[in-house]
C-alpha cells in the first residue's frame, strides 16, 4: 500500500501531458497548525474526549514500502536529489478503505520547486476515473484532494489505483517523483452508520479509526481541524494518529 518511488508511469504521462483542467479554488484548504503543548487544564479535557486511533483491518500486516522509503516520513535521498520529497498519508497495512463515494486523499510534499502535482485515479481495468493538476507552488506541507461531484462515484467492493506525481519546470517525466496506492470502498453496517450520523467530526474520526477505515478517519479529523484550527486537542489527536502509523516526521507539518 502506498508504495513510494520514482514512478515509470508512461501510460499516465501520455494522458497527463494532454490534460488541461481548471482546479477549483476551494480544492486546497489552508489550515494553520497549532502545535503548542496543552496546559494542565487542556490535558484534563483531552483525557475525557474522543481519542482517535487506527485499528488496521484484517490481519493488519504491513505492506512493502517500495524502494525502502522510511516510515518515519522521510524520503529516499535519490528521490530528493531529482526534485522533491513526497509521502502519502497512509498506514503500513494492505488495505486503504473508505465508505464514501468520493473520498479525500492526503499527501505530504517538501523540498521541491514543483509548481503542481498530477493526481490520477484508475479503476480495476486501468481505466481513468479522474485526473487533475493541483497547484502547490513549491510549498511544504500536507495537500488534500477530494474527488469532486463531477467525478464518478466509487463502487462498493471495488479497488482503485491512485497516484500523485510531482510536476517540475520540464513537465512530467519518467523519473518524476511520485507515490501510488490503492483505495477500496466498503459498505457501513446500519448500526455504525447511525452512530456516525449523530457524531461530530472528531467522534466520526474515532469511529472510523476503530473500524479500520483509514481514508475517512483522516478526512474526518482534518475536517475537525479546519473547523477549529487552534484547538490543541485536535492537534494532539492528529499528531498521535500519524505517529501511530509511523509518520512521525510529518506529524507536525501544516495542512495546506
Amino acid at each position: 500500500m502506498a508504495k513510494q518511488k520514482s514512478i515509470q508511469f508512461l501510460g499516465l504521462l501520455s494522458t497527463a501531458l494532454a490534460l488541461e483542467i481548471i482546479v477549483a479554488p476551494g480544492l486546497l484548504t489552508k489550515v494553520q497548525a497549532q502545535t503548542a503543548s496543552p496546559n494542565s487544564a487542556q490535558s484534563q479535557r483531552i483525557s475525557t474526549i474522543a481519542r482517535v486511533t487506527f485499528d488496521p483491518p484484517g490481519d493488519g500486516k504491513p505492506d512493502d514500502t517500495a524502494g525502502g522509503a522510511s516510515r518515519s516520513g522521510g524520503c529516499l535521498q535519490a528521490v530528493t536529489n531529482i526534485g522533491g520529497c513526497i509521502v502519502p498519508l497512509m498506514p503500513e497495512t494492505r488495505d486503504g478503505l473508505t465508505t464514501t463515494e468520493r473520498p479525500t486523499f492526503f499527501v505530504y510534499v517538501a523540498d521541491s520547486a514543483a509548481k503542481e502535482l498530477f493526481f490520477s485515479l484508475r479503476d480495476e481495468s486501468d481505466n481513468a476515473v479522474y485526473q487533475a493538476k493541483i497547484p502547490i507552488n513549491g510549498q511544504t506541507g500536507i495537500v488534500s484532494v477530494q474527488l469532486p461531484d463531477e467525478a464518478p462515484a466509487l463502487e462498493i467492493g471495488k479497488t482503485y489505483q491512485w497516484a500523485f506525481i510531482m510536476v517540475g519546470d520540464q513537465g512530467l517525466r519518467p523519473d518524476s517523483p511520485g507515490v501510488r496506492g490503492e483505495v477500496r470502498r466498503v459498505e457501513l453496517n446500519p448500526e455504525l452508520k447511525n452512530e456516525l450520523a449523530q457524531g461530530k467530526p472528531l467522534d466520526r474520526a474515532e469511529l472510523y479509526g476503530k473500524n479500520g477505515i483509514w481514508f475517512d478517519t483522516v478526512a474526518s479529523l482534518a475536517q475537525a481541524r479546519r473547523e477549529q484550527p487552534n484547538d490543541s486537542t485536535l492537534v494532539a489527536n492528529w499528531q498521535d494518529l500519524l505517529k501511530s502509523v509511523g509518520l512521525d516526521a510529518i506529524a507536525k507539518e501544516p495542512l495546506l
